[in-house]
């Protein structure tokens, strides 16, 4: 990685990345690797594109001035304290902005043709929540480029119990008030054909109740849709937006999948998901799910099938919409997490 002046950062070949080489067995070199990629993939924002915010401590450097070189702090309301110009407005900036308000502020009158570059010494005014199983869960500060394999670098390794995904919940954006002496706008129900998230589910399926009226005295209510909520974290706000994200192809380089994170995301680490692996096997039982993972490889796990058993005969049971499904498993399909392998006897 080439460093250009004070703050520009050039990225890095992406033919130079490694891949994993998606073995079931290569999961906990994995978790250690995500940690070391933060450094070598490229960011998903350069960091002259963070916006300044309060609890952040801005490094400025004024080129052959002492006095005004140095680190200021962004208080409560935004601004920072900088010598000769007083208070000034820091939050809502990014550090190329706040550059060239602080060149043209020291050339109008006080230095000839200034040189000040401005990076984030401490990010603390953007934050996450970081859930599941991790290490050491709590509260991040996103750093400038705000993505989320540079998020995993500062988590560190995950622990043993993770699952194939990281889940971001990002929650709903306040709902802007209506002008001054304007009505709000009616709720209006979302078409059949939406793609909705459980949360935005609940949202409609009220909105079409009030639509329809109160009911009749007589009518007993219609029973209210269970809370939704992704196992493991216990509400989702109404309207969040929901990314799931496979942590192998996030380690393998894909930018699509090294999302920009906002302040306020949840990060969530699901435990491990099972594949249960039933009938004329050595081992029956659960086992965990890796991503990749072949009906091969689920059966070799429990040892294989029994003298009595018939691999050929096996099928897959899955829940699909809520509903059973059962078919035919051929040995190099892929199993979902979740899915039930069953090995039935040998017709004698």
């Amino acid at each position: 990685m080439k460093l250009v002046g004070m703050t520009r950062w050039v990225r890095i070949d992406p033919t130079d990345r490694r891949r994993h080489n998606g073995s079931v067995g290569g999961r906990v070199t994995a978790r250690w690797a995500l940690a070391g990629l933060a450094a070598i993939l490229p960011t998903a924002l350069p960091a002259a594109d963070y916006e300044i915010g309060p609890g952040d401590v801005l490094k400025v450097v004024v080129l052959g001035q002492a006095e005004m070189t140095g680190s200021f702090a962004v208080d409560p309301e935004g601004m920072v304290v900088f010598p000769v110009l007083g208070k000034i407005k820091a939050s809502a900036h990014t550090t190329l902005d706040l550059e060239r308000k602080l060149t043209t502020l020291l050339a109008d009158g006080i230095f000839k043709r200034p040189q000040v570059t401005v990076s984030v010494g401490e990010y603390g005014s953007q934050k996450v929540f970081v859930a599941g199983e991790v290490q050491r869960p709590g509260q991040y500060a996103l750093k400038a480029d705000r993505s989320l394999l540079g998020l995993l670098g500062d988590i560190g390794p995950l622990g043993a119990g993770a699952g194939h995904e990281v889940i971001v919940v990002r929650p709903p954006l306040p709902a802007a008030a209506p002008p001054v002496g304007e009505p709000a706008l009616p709720a209006v129900p979302a078409p059949d054909d939406a793609v909705l998230f459980p949360a935005d589910a609940q949202a409609a399926a009220a909105r079409a109740a009030d639509a329809e009226g109160t009911p009749d005295a007589g009518t007993a209510p219609a029973e209210a849709p269970p809370p939704a909520a992704i196992p493991g974290l216990p509400f989702v706000a109404p309207g969040s937006e929901i990314f799931r994200v496979s942590l192998l192809e996030l380690q393998s380089g894909n930018p699509e999948r090294n999302i920009a994170l906002k302040a306020g995301d949840t990060v969530f680490f699901p435990r491990a998901s099972q594949v249960y692996v039933m009938g004329s096997v050595a081992r029956p039982g659960p086992y965990r799910f890796e991503e990749g993972m072949t009906v091969m490889q689920a059966l070799t796990l429990a040892g294989g099938a029994t003298s009595r058993g018939s691999a050929g005969r096996a099928k897959v049971v899955r829940i699909v919409n809520g509903k059973k499904v059962e078919k035919k498993a051929k040995a190099t399909d892929l199993v979902q997490p979740e899915d039930t392998l069953v090995v039935p006897e040998r017709f004698f």
